[in-house]
């Protein structure tokens, strides 16, 4: 396992495990609650092994379980079974939770970017450095920096979010991830909401960690279009269970009901 980032054996997740969370809020878990069936399962036996340095995207219909997943890895779920592995560390269930998990190094990247409204873009990033004391002030200021730099938000370093645009959040969202060394990155839907332009700008931002370094990242998202431009595998959360990795290229041509479903609209264009 010592070149694995992430691990995960006969994950088990039903309905009732999200509340209490994000996903008790009527808006976010509408669509699992309308047969009020807390017992049944989410997510169904899933495996996943994911490497160093490597980069998947997870795809899938809306009410999959998609973000749940991802949550579940970040530790602010606890799934009903199954076995998680991070960096070959195993962490057991009593042990599973989202401070546990930020120690092994993993950051997450919430879809609205979850931004701080009155801090200005530099004090946002700077905030879980200066929380967790992540070195001197020096030492804060040019990780902050290089985080604004690799980013390309140094412009906009005393701006505040409202101020900024989708995609410009985006950006900022992520470099706060990244300026706390993430060996492994988990984001979800990071290109919902952008225009082409922003899009466009976005991904070689996000493959630069990947290439640069060498940083982990699973890419929850609809945009399968991600998977050929960063040139990444993709497992597909379908019938509650979760695919093996294969290219956009293998999906887009196979004969199944993912594929038929999902990439009908990409053989073309694709």
């Amino acid at each position: 396992m010592h070149n694995e980032a992430l691990r995960i054996e006969d994950l088990h997740l039903s309905y009732s495990n999200l509340l209490g969370t994000v996903f008790s809020k009527p808006r976010a878990l509408s669509f699992f609650l309308r047969n009020r069936d807390n017992d049944k399962e989410l997510i169904n036996g899933a495996n996943l092994v994911l490497h160093r340095g490597e980069t998947l995207c997870i795809g899938g219909p809306s009410g999959q379980g998609k973000s749940a997943l991802l949550r579940v890895i970040a530790g602010l779920i606890r799934p009903n079974q199954g076995r998680l592995f991070y960096f070959g560390e195993y962490i057991p269930p009593e042990r599973h939770s989202a401070l546990e998990i930020a120690k092994r190094q993993v950051g997450l990247v919430f879809q609205n970017g979850a931004l701080i409204s009155n801090l200005r873009v530099r004090d946002n990033i700077a905030l879980p450095l200066r929380y967790h004391k992540k070195g001197t002030p020096k030492e804060i200021d040019e990780k902050i920096n290089m985080a604004m730099d690799l980013m390309r938000v140094r412009n906009e370093a005393n701006m505040f979010p409202h101020q900024l645009s989708v995609g410009m959040q985006k950006r900022v969202a992520i470099a706060r991830s990244w300026a706390m060394d993430p060996r492994l990155l988990l984001m979800d839907e990071p290109t919902a909401g952008l225009d082409n332009y922003n899009r466009r700008n976005l991904l070689p931002l996000i493959d630069n960690m990947r290439t640069l370094f060498k940083t982990s990242i699973i890419i929850i998202t609809h945009d399968l279009m991600i998977a050929k431009e960063l040139d990444c595998n993709i497992s597909f959360l379908h019938n509650r269970t979760l695919t093996d990795p294969h290219s956009f290229n293998y999906w887009s041509s196979a004969d199944n009901a993912i594929s038929r479903e999902l990439f009908r609209d990409l053989r073309v264009s694709g």
